[in-house]
C-alpha cells in the first residue's frame, strides 16, 4: 500500500471550451450605431440605460419636444414687382421681419422662408407688376420660457415647421467616445482569470466631448462628459468605480465558476444641447444622462489539486 508520504499534489489548470461571442466594430453593442471610436445611443441606453445594478447617478431624459408649433395666418399676402411701384401705392406695401426669439429679449432678424426682395401687401389689393408668392404666415413655436416666431410665404397645404427634437432623440443622434476594457490577468485562454482568486478590471478614461447634429432644421450642439463608470461581470454582480471621474480606477471581481464571461463597462454620460433654428439662438437644453455599455471576453479557469503517485515508489 502505497504511504501518505509518498503521494505528492500538482496544481493543474482546468480550462472549459466554452464561448461567448463578444463585440465588434460593427455590431450592436446593445447601444446604436457603433464604431471603432465612437458609440450612439438608442432608446435601451436612456437614463440608466440597462445597467443591472444600483448606485449609477442617472436622469432620465425627457421624451418630450422643447415647444409646440402653432401657425398664425391673415390677410397678407407675400408679392415681388416686375416693375417699379407708383408712388402713391407704396404706403400699402409692407416689409416682412426675419424670424424672432421672445423671453426675455428680443433676438434676430435672421433668415427666413422669405424670398429675398419679397414684401407684403393686403390680399385684396392688386398693383400693376405683383406677382403673388404665397400667404403670409407666421408659425409660432410656444415654450414655457420663450416664443420662436417665423415669417413663412406658403402655399396651400405647406405644413409646420419640424418638431424640435426631444432631448432623448438628440441623445441618439450624438456620437459619444467609446472606451476600452482591461483587466489582470488579462482573460485570455493562455493566461485566464482564476476562479475564487482576484480578478482587476480598469478602463479608459474618456474625456467632455463636444458633437454637432441637425435634426429637423435644428442645429444642435452637444456638450457632454462622463460621471459614472460602472461595471457588470455577467454572474450577478455589479460594481461602482470608486473614483466616479475615471474608469482607470481597478474594480476587483472573484468568479466562482470556470468558464467564458462576457464584462461590461457602462459609462454614465450628462448633457447639455444648445439649440439653433433659421440662424437663431433658441434655447439651451439639459439632455439628462445616457449610460453606455462596453463589453469585452473574460475566460476562467479553474485550478484543482490531482493526487498524483510516483512510479515505483510505496
Amino acid at each position: 500500500m502505497k504511504s501518505a508520504a509518498a503521494r505528492r499534489c500538482v496544481a493543474v489548470v482546468v480550462a472549459m471550451s466554452l464561448t461567448v461571442a463578444a463585440g465588434s466594430a460593427s455590431a450592436q453593442t446593445g447601444s446604436g450605431e457603433l464604431g471603432s471610436d465612437y458609440v450612439r445611443a438608442t432608446a435601451s441606453d436612456l437614463g440608466s440605460g440597462t445597467f443591472p445594478g444600483p448606485g449609477v447617478p442617472a436622469r432620465q431624459p425627457s421624451t418630450a419636444s422643447l415647444f409646440t408649433w402653432t401657425r398664425q395666418t391673415g390677410p397678407l399676402v407675400c408679392v415681388f414687382f416686375t416693375a417699379p411701384v407708383p408712388p402713391e401705392l407704396l404706403a400699402q406695401i409692407r416689409t416682412i421681419s426675419g424670424p424672432t426669439v421672445i423671453a426675455q429679449e428680443i433676438i434676430g432678424p435672421g433668415p427666413s422662408d422669405v424670398p429675398p426682395g419679397v414684401v407684403s401687401v393686403d390680399r385684396s389689393v392688386s398693383i400693376p407688376g405683383m406677382i403673388v408668392v404665397g400667404d403670409l404666415v407666421y408659425d409660432v413655436g410656444v415654450s414655457p420660457v420663450f416664443v420662436v416666431v417665423v415669417p413663412r410665404c406658403v402655399g396651400p397645404g405647406t405644413s409646420l415647421l419640424g418638431e424640435p427634437p426631444s432631448p432623448a432623440e438628440i441623445w441618439q443622434q450624438t456620437p459619444l467616445p467609446r472606451t476600452r476594457v482591461h483587466a489582470s490577468p488579462p482573460g485570455t485562454a493562455g493566461w485566464p482569470g482564476i476562479t475564487r482568486l482576484t480578478s482587476w478590471f480598469w478602463g479608459d478614461r474618456v474625456g467632455d466631448t463636444t458633437a454637432h447634429v441637425s435634426l429637423r432644421g435644428f442645429d444642435i450642439t452637444v456638450v457632454a462628459h462622463p460621471i459614472a463608470y460602472a461595471w457588470w461581470f455577467a454572474d450577478g454582480t455589479t460594481a461602482i468605480a470608486a473614483d466616479p471621474g475615471s474608469a482607470a480606477t481597478p474594480v476587483r471581481a472573484t468568479f466562482v465558476r470556470r468558464g467564458d464571461y462576457e464584462v461590461r463597462l457602462y459609462v454614465v454620460w450628462e448633457g447639455r444641447a444648445h439649440l439653433s433654428f433659421a440662424g437663431l439662438d433658441v434655447a439651451d437644453q439639459d439632455l439628462g444622462t445616457v449610460t453606455l455599455p462596453e463589453r469585452a471576453p473574460y475566460h476562467v479557469a479553474e485550478v484543482r489539486a490531482l493526487l498524483h503517485t510516483t512510479p515505483g515508489r510505496r
